[in-house]
């Protein structure tokens, strides 16, 4: 295994657990890919996505990795200097298999599993025991992040209150226990200590945290902490961060993202700005193990090859290449593509400051490619962010994408976003024009609506045809159902709401109900007309209720 000047393991972390689980070929390409970009590890973050024998429910309709898929996939990197180490969840984020009355009785409540019971641990065991037959790296990653609710649930009714830090702390001792016994060093990202611990219950902080000298002496000597962190660059907050982290005497993994997680299209020079801060801080402070992250949050909708420039953007501030021409070229070399070409998959959501690869501080996280797309017709919950200098770059970008759309390696993603700004040429303005005509009481351009209501119906089949060749490209087609309904209703809303205005314009109807809203100015951050970042899906189609979280 190669090892990148001051680091000794430069991972990607690819996440397989967002109804998106790749295909082993499709993997091994990847593993090819970032190979040659120099990484020399690759986590597989899965969840419930793989086989645990005697568990059926576990990865139930998941789409989930065989143990004979995961040796293929060890094997295969292992001769190409890849270490492939595992990611699952040991505490939280298993919201997929707490669901089956399978597991009723180890969940604590919401994602959470239930501590201080013997069948987590039976469970958590079978965990460990797969992961060792399928892999022969130290390092597993344990997970134990995001879990605010843990002993508040059924929990809390078991053993009655007790300091979250403790009930963690018990926990994790018990798991790095079965950890040692598999043989296995285990990584846990770091944010609950943080947060538990912090005045405003966040994992980052430029303030000292309130840790207590008990709390240090109590934490596991094989446990790897793992400090995250993906926002805006905050030298204050990073150097705080890894101080705070060194407190612990425990070995340090930090980890950054690339930003794929909020939507169809990357946000590649948000990772780079991010990167030249944060990897030139793990230099600083002598940490030797690097994490990429690529999330596929909220139905893994983000290509998994439309990251490649972020990604080997990183490696080049690893191994301290700062001149965009060289990276220009040495990515051309690779991919037979320039950087600066590849990185205008992005485009989809930049419609206030324009692309520029040379520039790339000045980016921001703002996905208007998903909720612009997703958002309804008539009420568009978003429409305050419309901005009609914004709008019309989206014909623009959907004419700068299908310039690359023959490329050999990347073109189908370049095309499929390339129909995303086509629909939002249309969709990105529509419910603000809709609504105006119609409180205008402008019946004649109302009308002419009706065509652009029948021109993204077409493109938006455009788009189904090819985000479904993309999704199959990469991956299973178990989870696919997920991205079916999502887009086939949003095709049908909107032939729905094409209908309703037919119905007004021919006297049908003397009102429509969903017009007559009165839009309120819920805006607190002073952000109208302007580009936000929203991710989840439930809460960008209605104001109405989609799904409510199973509590416990």
């Amino acid at each position: 295994m190669q090892v990148i000047d001051n680091f000794n393991r430069f991972c990607v972390l690819l996440d397989c657990s967002r109804n998106a689980v790749p295909t082993v070929d499709f993997l091994k390409t990847y593993i090819d890919d970032i190979a040659k970009m120099g990484y020399n590890a690759l986590q597989l973050y899965t969840e419930d996505t793989y086989e645990i024998d005697g568990e059926p429910f576990f990865g139930y309709l998941r789409g989930r990795f065989t143990k004979n898929e995961l040796k293929d996939i060890n094997a295969y990197a292992k001769k190409r200097g890849v270490e492939i180490i595992p990611c699952i969840q040991t505490l939280a984020h298993l919201n997929a298999p707490l669901r089956w009355s399978a597991y009723r009785d180890i969940l604590d409540c919401r994602f959470t599993l239930l501590c201080e019971e013997n069948k987590t641990y039976d469970l958590i065991d079978k965990m460990f025991k797969t992961m060792r037959e399928c892999f022969d790296t130290k390092y597993i990653n344990i997970g134990m992040d995001e879990s605010p609710f843990v002993g508040l649930g059924n929990y809390l009714r078991k053993h009655g209150y007790k300091s979250q830090h403790d009930v963690i702390l018990n926990h994790l001792n018990k798991v790095c226990d079965i950890a040692k016994k598999y043989d296995f060093k285990p990584i846990m990202w770091s944010d609950m200590w943080f947060s538990i611990a912090s005045k405003n219950e966040q994992h980052r902080s430029s303030e000292p945290f309130n840790f207590t000298d008990e709390l240090l002496s109590k934490i596991p000597e094989n446990i790897s902490l793992c400090y995250w962190d993906y926002y805006s660059p905050n030298p204050p907050v990073t150097e705080n961060m890894f101080n705070e982290h060194k407190r612990f005497n425990r070995e340090i993994w930090f980890a950054g993202s690339v930003w794929s997680s909020r939507g169809y299209a990357p946000f590649n020079l948000f990772a780079m700005k991010s990167h030249n801060s944060t990897i030139n801080a793990c230099k600083k402070h002598g940490i030797k193990n690097v994490i990429i992250t690529a999330w596929g949050d909220d139905g893994a909708e983000n290509s998994r090859l439309a990251t490649y420039s972020g990604l080997y953007h990183a490696i080049c501030v690893a191994k301290g290449i700062t001149d965009p021409e060289e990276m220009d070229k040495g990515f051309y070399k690779l991919f037979g593509i320039s950087l600066n070409n590849h990185a205008k998959l992005d485009l989809p959501n930049m419609i206030e400051e324009q692309f520029d690869l040379y520039s790339f501080d000045k980016a921001r996280a703002m996905n208007p490619s998903k909720y612009m797309l997703y958002q309804d017709p008539f009420m568009g919950i978003f429409d305050y962010t419309y901005n009609k200098d914004s709008e019309k770059y989206y014909d623009v970008h959907a004419k700068t994408l299908a310039k690359f759309a023959d490329n050999e390696k990347f073109g189908y993603v370049f095309d499929t976003l390339s129909k995303l700004c086509s629909v939002l040429s249309i969709k990105y303005g529509l419910g603000v024009k809709t609504r105006s005509a119609y409180k205008n009481g402008d019946k004649k351009e109302l009308k002419s609506l009706i065509k652009s209501y029948n021109m993204l119906h077409k493109k938006l089949d455009d788009l189904y045809t090819a985000f479904k060749y993309q999704w199959h490209k990469e991956n299973k087609s178990v989870g696919w159902e997920v991205s079916d309904q999502r887009l086939g209703g949003l095709i049908k809303r909107v032939e729905s709401c094409k209908n309703t205005l037919n119905d007004y314009l021919k006297g049908k109807i003397d009102k429509i109900e969903d017009l007559e809203q009165e839009f309120l100015p819920d805006n607190k951050s002073n952000t109208f007309g302007k580009a936000i970042l929203s991710t989840h899906y439930v809460n960008i189609i209605s104001a109405n209720v989609v799904s409510y979280p199973e509590l416990i």
